[in-house]
């Protein structure tokens, strides 16, 4: 699977990097819902949300499969002299521990990684998510929906793979029919009007 990740950044055949931090991401960080600490960023791609997280006064820990965008991450974190404040990492999502202590992350977002696990790597990751997330944090995820012919995420998906540990802050349905993306991983990124949506869930306290 990371060869097919490295492929696509080696070819530039990667339409959900457009470099833009998605609203939604925006949105929640001027809420002030999250406090300024130690964010997560799972399937990192190139490091555009990694780096506006950064900026803000998070120390990051942002996690890919692909080597080839782990390195295009650091080199914009380089130029953007954030390297300091983002530990890049090229690896398996469902082994966090690897790179975060136990209830250390205030905040958590997934840009279109998990819908591309199978069922026990999904399982695997909301355990690992689980284990790192503080009481109180914020996750947020954007996932594709199910298509006949073409995984996704359903919502009945989420709530049984994340209930009890979690409750619903927010869900918003989307149709990506735009045919680009607006981040990394990002929506309408295959231009195929899918269907999507964001979710916003919070760790309950222990």
């Amino acid at each position: 699977m990371s060869l097919f990740w490295d492929l696509m950044y080696l070819f530039k055949k990667t339409p959900w990097d457009t470099g833009l931090t998605p609203p939604e991401i925006v949105a929640m960080l001027d809420s002030g819902k999250v406090p300024i600490g130690r964010a997560l960023d799972l399937g990192c791609g190139t490091g555009t949300n990694a780096i506006t997280l950064a900026q803000r006064g998070f120390a990051v820990t942002a996690i890919d499969v692909s080597r080839r965008a782990i390195a295009l991450a650091k080199r914009k974190a380089r130029s953007a002299e954030l390297l300091d404040r983002i530990r890049f990492a090229r690896g398996d999502v469902t082994l966090l521990r690897r790179w975060a202590l136990g209830h250390s992350i205030d905040f958590a977002y997934d840009i279109g990684c998990f819908h591309n696990l199978n069922a026990d790597a999904r399982r695997r990751y909301v355990a690992a998510l689980t284990a790192v997330l503080k009481p109180g944090a914020f996750y947020m995820l954007y996932a594709f929906e199910p298509q006949a012919d073409r995984a996704g995420v359903a919502l009945d998906e989420i709530a049984a793979l994340f209930d009890p540990a979690y409750q619903l802050d927010s869900m918003r349905r989307g149709n990506d029919d735009r045919g680009r993306g607006n981040d990394d991983r990002g929506r309408g990124s295959d231009g195929s009007g899918r269907g999507s949506a964001w979710y916003t869930l919070m760790k309950r306290d222990a």
